[in-house]
């Protein structure tokens, strides 16, 4: 089970004050291009699960990973997740073929066949871009997203958690302090991806 922290920052002024702030403390950037997948019958879809490709740093390597039973609430995210590398050169080909990703021998795509009832008639959904900017901070790891959509670019701060209120609190207590507009995220990115709009700016803490 994979929890985290995610509150949404209300736009580039915001995400880019936080970043200054956060600087001492960086540690990596990563570019990643999220590509998602289901079956012509939209299987996964409709089982709340979700098939990803997600490549880092212009290509340097792949990963895939199936999430499911997602709930999301007070800016804090529950989701069931397999991660498993995937050689480049067959990731890059599944998304120009999809069919080479039923091909894929994987723990996570024997899952996807079993469970779920899905074949080899794979589709590709598309996706979106994130730049992930890691930080060291009061011993979390925060990730700051800038989330690039077709349709526009949202952003937000994550944090993976053993204690997520704890951390919740933190994390708003540096927001606060410093002026940064924010919000408890209520959807993920993928369901952002898929209505095809930014959700509306309604800050309701």
């Amino acid at each position: 089970m994979e929890v985290e922290v995610k509150l949404r920052l209300k736009d580039s002024t915001a995400h880019q004050k936080l970043s200054n702030i956060l600087s001492p403390y960086h540690k990596q950037t990563l570019f990643q291009e999220n590509i998602f997948f289901d079956d012509k019958d939209s299987k996964l879809s409709s089982n709340s699960a979700v098939l990803r490709l997600r490549f880092y740093n212009l290509n340097s390597h792949c990963i895939l990973s199936l999430k499911a039973k997602p709930t999301i609430s007070d800016g804090i995210s529950r989701v069931q997740e397999l991660e498993e590398p995937v050689p480049l050169a067959t990731a890059t080909e599944s998304v120009a073929k999809p069919q080479f990703l039923g091909q894929i021998d994987s723990k996570i795509m024997k899952m996807v066949k079993q469970e779920y009832g899905v074949g080899d008639e794979f589709v590709c959904l598309g996706g979106f871009k994130n730049v992930r900017a890691v930080y060291e901070w009061k011993g979390l790891k925060l990730e700051l997203d800038e989330t690039i959509f077709g349709f526009g670019t949202s952003y937000e701060i994550e944090c993976e958690s053993l204690e997520p209120e704890r951390d919740r609190k933190l994390i708003e207590g540096l927001l606060e302090e410093n002026g940064i507009e924010y919000d408890f995220s209520d959807v993920s990115k993928f369901a952002v991806f898929r209505s095809g709009k930014l959700p509306g700016w309604v800050k309701n803490l």
